[in-house]
């Protein structure tokens, strides 16, 4: 029994001292706080975050978008992209678009939606968090989550296309 404990509190002294796990804590911690941040200003306009990152990919892109993208951009299921959709449309932020020929279903900002999104999501706390950040610390923050999100997407499988499709 002695040495079950004496394993286990060595495994808990590497996990504790980890730099990966500790890296993980911190940035699971940063992204509950500023997450939190952002709501609480996004319920102002009563409004929620995957909302806004729909509204976000349509107002950045110069066409619609198909529900498989939405998907994809915002890392969620199929099923939980088309349900959001189908209440945004409800509030007419958005429109569905269906084209002759094309079994995808198209998703498109309408004027309601991009004039909440641009003139009532302010983004503010957005601004004031990352405002402490000087644009050196800012570019390689960019650059470290961009390889965190590529390496993990790769580990995923998430970009694998098999070679019989083009």
């Amino acid at each position: 029994m002695k040495t079950i404990h004496n394993d286990i509190e060595n495994i808990r002294t590497l996990k504790k001292y980890d730099p990966e796990i500790n890296l993980y804590i911190l940035l699971d911690q940063t992204d509950g706080i500023i997450t939190n941040a952002v709501e609480l200003e996004l319920k102002q306009v009563q409004m929620t975050q995957p909302q806004v990152r729909v509204l976000t990919m349509l107002s950045r892109e110069d066409r619609p978008v198909t529900l498989e993208e939405l998907a994809n951009w915002t890392f969620k299921e199929f099923n939980s992209v088309s349900t959001l959709i189908n209440r945004m449309e409800k509030k007419d932020l958005v429109k569905k678009i269906k084209r002759e020929g094309d079994l995808k279903t198209y998703v498109a900002l309408t004027a309601k939606g991009s004039d909440l999104y641009h003139r009532r999501v302010t983004e503010r706390s957005i601004h004031l968090i990352f405002e402490k950040l000087s644009g050196d610390e800012k570019t390689q923050f960019e650059a470290i989550l961009t390889k965190l999100r590529t390496t993990t997407r790769e580990l995923l499988g998430l970009d694998f296309k098999p070679s019989f499709l083009s």
